[in-house]
């Protein structure tokens, strides 16, 4: 186990081809070189798999990690990118609140929704977005997911209503609550 001390991160980046078998290369690239896989988000876009990892270890596990992952991957065309971070502490005064918005598939909703957010100063701890095709019609619905965080001098219904004019002027559903 790593003392609190000596603990490291970094963060690895990566894209390439999908194929079956990625996240088994890198996480055993983690694990053999003693490092632990904190953090991730991976997904299929296209044609392309794509990682966002936080892993932490000494500086010798996360070396190791580093040039296992690159072995592993180089050879199957995933471009890899390592880069030292540090964890931050959650910010006192701050409320993480979820926001999902739905509606049919239109240019502008991303832009709109974190124009808001970004001039209230409220940060994006994550956000997801997909375009699903609707059972029967095949219509495109858009789904935007976030988690917020909310500082406490910020309005919640300031907030609220300023996203709600979002939704409204896109024909919107727009759902915000706080995080269990």
């Amino acid at each position: 186990m790593v003392s609190a001390m000596a603990k490291r991160f970094k963060v690895l980046t990566a894209i390439g081809p999908d194929r079956p078998g990625l996240v088994k290369e890198i996480s055993a690239a983690i694990h053999q070189a003693g490092a632990n896989l904190e953090d991730s988000r991976m997904a299929v876009l296209g044609g392309e798999f794509a990682m966002l990892v936080l892993l932490s270890g000494t500086a010798a596990e996360l070396s190791a990690a580093e040039a296992g992952g690159r072995a592993a991957l180089t050879p199957l065309g995933v471009e890899c990118h390592f880069r030292a971070t540090e964890v931050p502490e959650a910010k006192a005064g701050t409320l993480a609140y979820e926001l999902r918005v739905t509606g049919f598939d239109q240019p502008g909703i991303v832009e709109a929704v974190t124009t808001v957010v970004a001039a209230m100063g409220v940060n994006v701890a994550s956000l997801e977005t997909s375009v699903i095709h609707q059972p029967l019609t095949g219509t495109p619905a858009f789904l935007l997911e976030a988690v917020l965080s909310v500082p406490r001098e910020v309005p919640l219904a300031t907030l609220r209503r300023e996203l709600g004019r979002v939704a409204e002027d896109q024909n919107l559903d727009l759902v915000l609550d706080a995080r269990a």
